[in-house]
């Protein structure tokens, strides 16, 4: 597990895993003879639909759901497999951990932070936050915009074979990872010279909210949730996950931790320590939620229209394959816009497609943090009904 998602790979695993094609109706075309709103997807399109998340119950997935709105093709939410090895039905209510997309609101949390005055996108990590590597270089621009060079402290191996062996992490905190990324200050680098993924980066700026905030980033975050009226998703003070909730599992392709040859189920990491990935990678949602953020996400709701302008001014996250960029914690891939996440036990894909208004959601109940397993189903269900919107560099 490098880390809680992986754009540079998820467009590779989209390049591959879109080869599914049945709606050929282009943009252009539509537009010029729009139907009237469908109130739901096409049962055809359906049908398709329904094959590709039956056929990606594979890998130790033993459940998934997807959402899909679309003012013109319709809306869709179906659960599919179950919840758990027990046979459980999936449900589309169902709590999962959404990994990375957690980075979307704590980047909501700073921008409103500066919109209030209350911090500066150029104050420096070293006002916040001492002896960080570069840290009186490194700006809060650059930390929301993975650009700040700072070492990612899930690639440590140390820590890598603990969370492995325990996903509780007893006793685990913030201040380990700022211990980590210390002891490999050989490994960062300049800030504003590339765009890199790191999970650290966000680890730093819950720390910047509770200096900036007195309270702690759980707190602030849950504000920006509630502000949002996203009633489903909350940031969990424990290992528990709201009811009802679907289990997670280990995939059992993991190149992390390969699965045992004599275990008759995956392994079962639906506790984890919500510490860990703290401000990077710790909310809980439900799909319905998240295809009503994934507007929200995409349109700016909740801040003010300068600043949304901001949070979307992208810069490369691959060179090659399908388009990947980053904003202020938000990703555009293709013409999409969103982000994505892959946790011990959940990987999902959260994104709307400005130009369509239209949204899809998808999640997986397996995934080990490396790997972002929902991301062959949802690539397949984008090429299906939107050819054309993964453009590639």
């Amino acid at each position: 597990m490098r880390r809680w998602m992986r754009p540079a790979a998820l467009a590779l695993a989209l390049l591959a895993g879109a080869g599914t094609t049945g709606f050929t109706t282009t943009p252009a075309a539509l537009a010029e003879s729009a139907p009237p709103p469908a109130a739901t997807l096409d049962p055809e399109l359906a049908a398709q639909v329904d094959e590709l998340a039956r056929a990606a119950l594979t890998n130790g997935i033993t459940g998934a759901v997807v959402g899909i709105s679309d003012p013109v093709r319709g809306d869709y939410l179906q659960a599919y497999g179950t919840a758990d090895t027990a046979g459980t039905p999936m449900t589309p209510d169902m709590h999962y951990r959404i990994a990375s997309v957690t980075k979307t609101f704590t980047a909501q949390a700073v921008l409103r932070l500066a919109e209030q005055g209350k911090v500066s996108l150029d104050d420096t990590l070293e006002e916040y936050v001492p002896d960080i590597p570069h840290g009186d270089e490194i700006t809060i621009h650059d930390l929301l915009g993975m650009r700040g060079g700072v070492y990612d402290f899930v690639a440590d191996e140390h820590f890598l074979a603990r969370y492995v062996a325990d996903p509780l992490l007893p006793g685990w905190s913030p201040y380990d990872v700022l211990d980590i990324i210390r002891a490999h200050a050989d490994e960062a680098a300049a800030p504003g010279q590339a765009t890199v993924y790191s999970n650290s980066e966000y680890v730093l700026l819950g720390l910047v909210i509770e200096r900036v905030t007195g309270r702690s980033a759980q707190q602030a975050i849950t504000s920006v949730i509630d502000d949002l009226g996203l009633e489903e998703t909350s940031y969990p003070t424990t290992a528990a996950l709201p009811e009802p909730f679907s289990h997670g599992y280990m995939n059992t392709d993991s190149q992390l931790a390969p699965a045992d040859p004599a275990a008759d189920e995956p392994r079962d990491v639906t506790l984890s320590n919500p510490v860990v990935p703290f401000t990077a990678g710790a909310v809980i949602s439900t799909v319905p939620d998240m295809m009503r953020y994934a507007e929200q996400l995409a349109t700016g709701a909740g801040l003010a229209p300068g600043t949304a302008r901001l949070r979307q001014e992208w810069t490369p996250l691959t060179s090659t394959g399908i388009r990947a960029q980053y904003g202020l914690g938000v990703i555009q891939l293709g013409n999409w816009v969103g982000h994505n996440g892959s946790i011990f036990g959940y990987s999902d894909m959260v994104f709307h497609l400005p130009e369509e208004k239209a949204s899809v959601v998808v999640m997986v109940d397996a995934a080990d943090g490396e790997a972002v397993p929902a991301a062959d189903l949802w690539g397949g269900i984008v090429t299906l009904l939107y050819p054309g919107s993964l453009p590639t560099w």
